[in-house]
């Protein structure tokens, strides 16, 4: 491979455009100093002698295409380091190691290979889809806040002096740190959902690992075979506080009598310091003012937000916060917001239903139900699934009402009132009551099956892969199946009212009444963390990438590192905010109870969804 010195390349590049370039390199050696930016395409080896630096700028993508000569089942690309390597990256701009696949797996490439290395350097990198990932040997290098995921092994040292800090290691399929006879410092990292978390195969050399959150592997820690000596570890968190339920996922000596013994004296408490040290800040943007209580969501179609008011109101708003049109009703509107194309829906106190249309607001009432004893504030939002408008009633009636005539088409006594949106999904509308029933209808509205809760259901379930996960008024976070079996149950002790729970990728997210914000491993149904909030919540947490935002009765909207619990800021609002935060690219979108909706810019170097309504 032809190569250009660094400094003449960085000139160069100056003068290019913001286009990244795409470079094709094979099998080659690089013998001077030398940038990879844009994407980088190997198909081959490579490798960096040993008076050479390959630098590679922030931003800038590996890709390893697939090629398997000997036919082992792994690929054959990789980096070979015989010199120096420096992966830079930043957290706007991460460094990307990965298959070139269209369908990646792991193992499409083989490692990035070091013996007797000048240096490794890697910070902000993402390393995936390999078979051995960094694979180095009498080494010197750092690893800093980067995600290795989805490998075989996610690093093999050997006899190499390694910082290993900062850094999220997860789904890797044999181990997520792997070393020997080495001095490395493993600190502050968050090693989970591995086959082995940590696997030491001989020799424990000068290393120290401390700090770190090690939880969910097939094995935490595991000694080799060849392991005989005795080691001790301080200060981790190993998923509980059960010194029993620790060592049953500590492989040594009580499971093979020819390898060492494992001591711990392990944290008590997960540690918020560990993993990727994520940034986030809110910046306000506008605000509109309205003349009551704003606890409804805020949703956004089209770019437009649309926001209904404890003032008789429901206002449309420009996307920088100009107002479109504003429709009065005929009492508090405190409920969710439902649309469909060219429309949207809404109850208010009176327990009227109501279209408004969206070009202008123009209004058309559908019906009116009867009152009950249970007439008081906060109605269950609506839905909509095809031509069917659900409505959730205080009476405790579940309404499907036809869009195509407005008819009433049918009703379903689903017990007391009902004050949590109905969910539809897998065929089937799931609705929670006042009395702990949780209902299962198909779209007919005929009742499929039930289940009784332990408490009042105020919040709507959330559906996953074949699973439902809702909390009751009590506490308890509750897993069940498709057809109604509970999977899991945990008490969270403390009161939850009209938030749901935020689903993410194998976790779930829970803010509470009681002030505290949870994390919870999806198929375990076991609390990863807890950490306070500023005070209590009756709202959903909302995930923008790797932030969670939430809103609470104190009136802070807070920025939460998902994987960490960290907090990142906060912004202190003069009343409660009983929404749920709504996202439009890099913008929050919230309600208050000081009158006025609230817009906010998220400046998060980390990607961001690009619409999310609040409703849950």
């Amino acid at each position: 491979m032809r190569t250009i010195p660094l400094l003449l390349l960085l000139l160069i590049s100056g003068c290019l455009s913001a286009n990244p370039t795409v470079q094709q390199v094979g099998t080659s050696q690089v013998t001077t100093d030398t940038l990879w930016q844009g994407t980088v395409v190997v198909s081959g080896v490579i490798t960096v002698e040993r008076d050479a630096t390959l630098t590679v700028a922030p931003g800038t993508r590996i890709l390893f295409k697939r090629t398997d000569a000997d036919r082992d089942g792994l690929g054959d690309a990789s980096l070979v380091i015989k010199g120096s390597l420096r992966a830079i990256g930043s957290e706007a701009r991460p460094i990307v190691f990965a298959s070139a696949e269209k369908s990646p797996t792991t193992g499409d490439w083989l490692e990035i290979r070091s013996d007797f290395a000048r240096q490794l350097l890697f910070d902000w990198c993402e390393i995936r889809d390999s078979a051995y990932t960094i694979h180095a040997h009498f080494t010197r290098g750092h690893l800093r806040n980067s995600h290795i995921h989805h490998n075989i092994d996610g690093s093999r040292l050997g006899r190499s002096n390694f910082r290993v800090e900062h850094n999220l290691i997860e789904f890797n399929q044999g181990k997520g740190i792997n070393f020997r006879d080495s001095n490395i410092r493993l600190e502050a990292n968050i090693i989970r959902n591995n086959g082995t978390g940590i696997f030491l195969f001989e020799k424990p050399g000068e290393s120290i690992i401390t700090h770190n959150n090690i939880y969910a592997n097939d094995i935490n820690l595991r000694l080799g075979d060849f392991f005989s000596d005795n080691v001790s570890l301080a200060d981790n968190w190993w998923g509980t506080a059960d010194q029993a339920g620790i060592e049953k996922l500590i492989y040594d000596r009580k499971f093979d009598a020819e390898i060492g013994i494992v001591s711990l004296n392990p944290a008590q408490r997960w540690h918020v310091i560990a993993g990727i040290q994520r940034t986030a800040v809110l910046t306000a943007d506008w605000t509109y003012p309205t003349e009551g209580y704003i606890d409804a969501d805020i949703n956004i179609v089209a770019g437009v937000s649309y926001a209904a008011s404890w003032d008789h109101s429901v206002s449309a708003l420009s996307p920088d916060g100009r107002l479109l049109w504003k429709t009065r009703v005929d009492d508090v509107v405190d409920a969710n917001l439902a649309f469909d194309t060219g429309f949207l829906y809404l109850q208010d106190w009176s327990r009227t239903v109501s279209r408004l249309r969206l070009a202008d607001g123009e209004r058309e009432i559908l019906f009116t139900y009867p009152p009950s004893e249970s007439d008081d504030h906060r109605q269950s939002g609506l839905a909509v699934v095809d031509d069917l408008l659900l409505v959730g009633a205080w009476n405790g009636t579940l309404y499907g009402v036809n869009l195509a005539n407005s008819a009433q088409h049918w009703e379903f006594d689903a017990g007391m009132s009902l004050r949590a949106r109905p969910v539809v999904g897998q065929g089937k509308i799931f609705v929670g009551s006042g009395d702990g029933i949780l209902s299962a209808l198909d779209l007919s509205g005929a009742l499929l099956w039930q289940k009784t809760l332990h408490a009042p259901l105020l919040s709507s379930p959330v559906l996953g892969l074949q699973r439902l996960y809702l909390v009751d008024k009590s506490g308890h976070l509750v897993s069940l199946d498709e057809n109604g079996r509970i999977l899991w149950d945990f008490e969270l002790g403390e009161l939850c009212f009209y938030g749901s729970p935020q689903l993410g990728n194998n976790e779930l997210f829970v803010a509470t009444a009681g002030g505290g914000l949870w994390k919870f491993d999806t198929d375990s149904g076991q609390p990863v963390w807890r950490v306070d909030l500023p005070g209590p919540t009756y709202s959903s947490p909302t995930l923008a990438g790797a932030v969670l935002i939430v809103g609470d009765n104190s009136g802070a909207l807070t920025l939460f590192d998902k994987d960490s619990g960290k907090q990142l800021s906060r912004i202190e609002l003069p009343a409660e905010i009983q929404t749920t935060p709504s996202l439009l690219n890099n913008r929050v979108f919230i309600g208050s109870r000081d009158h006025s909706v609230h817009v906010f810019r998220l400046l998060s170097p980390a990607p961001v969804d690009d619409a999310i309504d609040g409703k849950r």
